[in-house]
Order: structure tokens, then sequence, then C-alpha cells
């Protein structure tokens, strides 16, 4: 007997998150399971992404007793729709954790770190559940205290801080992996310190942006205007039937550096610097996408949506990053 986990509608439909099922291969399990729930299970599974022990499968893989073979829906990170459905709106979240910023880069510096640190910490669970579907641990607590600790060290240390976060950062995790052995595997404590490194080092440029140590007191509203765009508009594209020359990455690109250039001038802002910082920004949006798919799936497949409902947000989290320092050099 096979184990089976399903994930979203499947789940729904089958009115369980597991089972276990009989099969020598993974299509027999498949079958099993479809005969068991139903059409409408099995037409859920035609566009559903298929993983066993952790690993994408293919329908002849052998499977044994133990085995695990996991469900993805599209809204859980399957197959791409071609057009919009209201489940695949889900694909926006990221839009929500936008007005989050908004509203906090209103406020006093505490309140838009804490809101830096919720944002990261919400990345981070996300995350763990792309880690949990394929069977692996993912430690979002230690990546959620790595981000407290980047806020922390940015407002006492000003942008010395924004290096000790580096040291946080791994000390952290490394911290996590002395007190649970199930964190001290390579696997799980490489992306666990990488997710860390990024979620501390994102929320301390933010805090440092919205700071008097900011070259421009508008840095941030920039960077809110751009990257709300680019990630909009690409993921517009990205749902689209496919149009020829235009695609969610380099729409994501231009779009970053056109709204940071928009912006710029919008507030009498140092229009040249924006652009370059707008090419930073942009990069770093696009090669966001292969960072999702490399720690969301363990590979690198930039043709497909990874999984979790918010993945577009690791490009942001890599653009946060970065964003402090490039402000610095260029304006």
């Amino acid at each position: 007997m096979a184990k089976l986990r399903m994930f979203a509608n499947l789940r729904e439909i089958a009115g369980t998150g597991r089972a276990e099922f009989p099969g020598d291969t993974v299509a027999g399990v498949i079958d099993a399971a479809s005969e068991t729930f139903g059409p409408e299970f099995a037409r859920g599974i035609e566009t559903s992404r298929v993983w066993l022990n952790g690993e994408e499968a293919h329908p002849g893989d052998r499977v044994g007793d133990g085995d695990e073979v996991v469900l993805l829906p599209p809204v859980s990170g399957g197959s791409q729709p071609a057009a919009i459905s209201s489940l695949d709106l889900l694909a926006f979240l990221p839009l929500a954790v936008a007005v989050v910023a908004i509203v906090a880069n209103m406020q006093g510096p505490e309140i838009w770190a804490a809101a830096m640190v919720a944002v990261a910490s919400a990345w981070a669970l996300d995350l763990g559940t792309s880690f949990v579907a394929r069977g692996h641990l993912f430690a979002s607590l230690a990546v959620a205290t790595s981000a407290a600790a980047g806020a922390l060290a940015a407002h006492v240390l000003g942008g010395a801080g924004y290096g000790l976060t580096v040291a946080l950062a791994v000390a952290i995790c490394l911290g996590w992996a002395v007190g649970f052995n199930q964190y001290r595997r390579v696997e799980v404590f490489a992306p666990t310190c990488l997710a860390g490194l990024l979620a501390g080092l994102a929320v301390a440029s933010m805090v440092l942006a919205h700071s008097s140590l900011s070259p421009d007191p508008r840095a941030v509203d920039v960077f809110l205007v751009a990257v709300i765009a680019a990630v909009a508009l690409g993921g517009v594209v990205a749902r689209m039937p496919a149009v020829p020359f235009l695609d969610s990455y380099s729409t994501t690109a231009i779009v970053a550096v056109l709204a940071s250039i928009a912006a710029a001038a919008l507030w009498d802002a140092d229009v040249v610097g924006y652009l370059l910082i707008g090419l930073g920004v942009a990069v770093s949006l696009v090669a966001g996408n292969g960072l999702a798919s490399m720690l969301r799936t363990g590979r690198v497949r930039l043709a497909e949506r990874p999984p979790g409902l918010a993945p577009s947000l690791d490009g942001v989290i890599l653009a946060a990053a970065i964003y402090f320092p490039l402000i610095r050099v260029i304006l």
C-alpha cells in the first residue's frame, strides 16, 4: 500500500488529505484513487503535478509499501492554466501583501519594520508549505526569526546592521540545526539558511531605506511602485494565451524599469539614478523566478509556475535584499 497525499480541490473532492491505495506504479496508485473518489477527482488529476517521495514522478515509476505519492493541483503549483480562473486569482496574493506595505509605508518606522517582518514571515510560511508538499522539512520559524533579527539590527546599528544581519541569520539557522536534530541534514539546512539570509537582508534593507539613512526619502515609494506594477503585469501576461515577443519575464523586467523612471519623474527625484536602480530591481525580480523554482521544486523550470500561493514574492524578497545597497551606491 502506498500513501497518497492530496491538496487544494483534490483534497476537498476526496474529503481527506491522506489515504492509502494499492498499486505497483504511480499510475496504479492514481487509478485506484480515481476509482474511489470518482470522475471529478480524475479530471482534477489531469492538470496536477505528481511527486513521489519528494521528487517529480512519472506514471511508470515503481512504488512500494510506505512510498508517498503527492498530488498538487494548479492552485498548489500544478500545471498552469491558460486563462485566469477564480482559483487562479490566489496567485495574486502578493498584491494583498502590497496593500499592507503601502499602508505601513505611510506610518512610522516601527510600524514599517513590523510590517516587513510580517511579510517576510508570510513568505517563509509559504515556502514551508511547498517543502512539506514535497515531503521535505523547512524551518519557517528560523527564517521568520532571521527577518526579525534583521529589522532589529538595522534599527539599532543603522548601516552596520545590514552587514551584521548576515552573521545573525547564519547563527540562527545553525542554532536551529543544533537545537533540532531533524534540521541538521544538508538538504534541510541549506535552503533554510539561504531563505533566512534573504529574509533578514530584505527586512534590514527596507528598514534602512525607510530611515533617515536613505539618500532619498522617496526611495521606498519608488520601490513599491516598481515592484507592484512589475509583479502585477507580469502575472497577467503569464496567464494570457501565448503572444509572440511577449512573456512574463520580459514584461516584469521592462515594467520594473519604466515604473522606476516614472515614479522618480513624478516625485522629482534622480531619474538617471532610478533608471539604474530599476535595472537592478528588474534583474532581481526575474532572477527570483529561478530562485522560486529552485527552492520550491528542487530544480529550475522557468516554464512552469512554482508551487505555493505567492511564488512571485521570492523575486520581491530578492529585490528588497539588494535595494538599500543599490540606492546608497547610485543615488
